[in-house]
């Protein structure tokens, strides 16, 4: 069997793994009585398709303003540290969206940092200085979009590296303004990127449980949640996994779509453009990054730190009783390293045979097989976890109640992310080596093995860390799939927040950032790895 038959069937797995949630869910909807289906809608439904909408909308407009502001700055103008702006606005990707939440709540809440800090310096009772009112709409999107700004930060950063600096001349040689040439001429250019990036943005919010969980604002995670935890009706949850999966496919359709076609339209330019020239408001635009980066970074971290100093130096019963000391902390930590690391071992492995067919052997089946295996996107990782749940209670009992379940529905989530960057980078290797590989009698696994992935391997090793950057963050799928006595620093941190107890769950906190800011700064300071999550 040739190595495109062997890949064909490599991929025919990925994308029989990737449909079965979306066939048990629709099947464990399907059964659900009609009463239920009238139920939904009549009680929650309307309710809860404007609320998601309103915090995606929401959110992705936040994030926009900020990433492509910030892409601007750092790209177009002679902002002092450029280089360093490059990784630094890129790593708060790092920061899961719920360990923000739990800081905003600790910062701006009735009786928090904030005011303590105000009674403690003009000593004024309780309750004078106004607060932000972060359980709401407004918070949770403020909160999220400071954590997923980067997905429009960095494909927007890309796309203005790219973009010709004479189209920009030539508007300018007819009479057009700086900020006009952008607008009519860069921008357009650089739109499909930005635009997927904000897609990108819109399904994370669709898919987010855990900040909007402690920020108490209620969309169809947390109804999803509720249904099945509670045990109050599993059909309900699945019917709810339904609509939000016919709300999130358009969504993924239009990602994938303008994702490749802002990488064909951008690369590699001959004439880059000239900083511009900020002048006065230099040091405007130098506060703003500094605003950006500290809200998104800065302050989570200096919170995360004065929490976890707090309950080690001065503990409370409360801290005695949860006896959260660092052994136990450390196993978390190695919980998560082992479950993150497998799963993006599992999903890069997966994806290398079909975005080797989608580049090397295209074809109306590779492209059906590619749009299949991408199809977990539109699963957010509570519906994957759910999903897992009836699956494997139903058909594979034996392996139920396993860590086998978790690295199922971790690596499954982090499926179409593998696809997605493993596809952009294979189309970076050279056919020609191939070719020439294949010339000198070399067969077709010899020319992978020695050839392809050798230039590749950088590109590859990205993609996983991209991957493991993202199941080490991921709380849903966790939370449902651990088995008992495997909880993970995700699962730690949401059961700490939930009881509130931040001083335990502060350190678990920044131990995750941790792990996670330091494959992030490998992935953006090397130039295989910044390509790799612009993809």
């Amino acid at each position: 069997m040739g190595l495109g038959n062997g890949f064909r069937v490599i991929a025919a797995i990925a994308a029989a793994i990737a449909v079965v949630p979306f066939f048990y869910i629709g099947f464990r909807a399907v059964q659900a009585p009609p009463a239920t289906w009238i139920n939904l809608w009549n009680g929650q439904l309307s309710g809860l398709i404007l609320a998601s909408a309103k915090y995606a909308a929401a959110t992705m407009s936040i994030a926009t303003a900020i990433g492509l502001g910030m892409a601007w700055l750092v790209e177009r103008t002679d902002l002092p540290g450029r280089r360093v702006w490059r990784w630094l606005l890129a790593v708060p990707l790092a920061m899961p969206a719920y360990v923000g939440a739990v800081c905003a709540i600790l910062l701006l809440r009735r009786g928090g940092i904030i005011e303590q800090m105000y009674m403690a310096a003009t000593g004024a009772q309780a309750g004078v200085l106004p607060v932000v009112d972060v359980y709401s709409l407004g918070g949770a999107a403020v909160v999220t979009a400071l954590c997923v700004y980067p997905y429009v930060f960095l494909p927007a950063s890309a796309a203005l590296r790219g973009s010709d600096a004479v189209l920009e001349e030539s508007a300018r040689m007819l009479g057009a303004s700086r900020w006009q040439a952008f607008w009519r001429v860069t921008l357009p250019c650089i739109a499909p990127s930005v635009l997927a990036g904000m897609l990108l943005v819109a399904l994370y919010a669709l898919s987010d449980f855990g900040a909007v969980s402690m920020l108490r604002y209620r969309t169809f995670t947390v109804a999803i949640y509720s249904q099945f935890a509670g045990q109050v009706d599993r059909s309900a949850a699945a019917a709810l996994s339904l609509v939000l999966v016919v709300l999130t496919v358009p969504l993924l359709i239009g990602e994938a779509k303008l994702a490749r076609r802002g990488r064909r339209l951008v690369g590699d330019v001959e004439h880059p453009s000239r900083p511009f020239a900020l002048g006065r408001a230099r040091p405007l635009a130098f506060g703003a990054a500094c605003v950006v980066a500290a809200a998104a970074l800065g302050v989570p971290v200096a919170v995360l730190g004065y929490l976890s100093l707090s309950g080690w130096m001065a503990p409370t019963t409360v801290d005695r009783i949860w006896s959260v000391g660092s052994d136990t902390l450390w196993r978390h930590a190695l919980n998560s390293l082992f479950a993150a690391g497998v799963a993006a071992t599992a999903a890069v492995a997966l994806a290398i045979a079909p975005a080797w067919l989608v580049v090397r052997a295209p074809g109306r089946f590779t492209s059906i097989l590619m749009t299949i295996a991408r199809s977990p996107s539109a699963l957010p990782g509570i519906l994957i976890g759910l999903a897992s749940i009836l699956l494997f209670s139903q058909a594979l009992p034996l392996l139920y109640g396993g860590v086998t379940v978790l690295m199922f529905g971790l690596a499954l989530r982090q499926l179409p992310q593998a696809l997605a960057t493993s596809e952009g980078v294979l189309r970076t290797a050279p056919v020609i080596a191939e070719e020439t590989a294949c010339s000198l009698g070399a067969r077709s696994w010899q020319v992978l093995w020695r050839v392809t992935l050798p230039i590749v391997r950088p590109g590859i090793a990205a993609s996983w860390m991209l991957a493991f950057v993202s199941a080490l963050k991921d709380l849903p799928t966790a939370v449902l799939l651990r088995p008992p006595g495997f909880d993970t620093l995700p699962v730690r941190i949401w059961a700490a927040a939930s009881e509130s107890v931040y001083t335990q769950a502060a350190p678990a906190a920044l131990l995750l950032l941790l792990c996670a800011v330091v494959p992030m700064i490998l992935l953006t300071t090397t130039d295989a790895g910044r390509r790799t999550a612009e993809i």
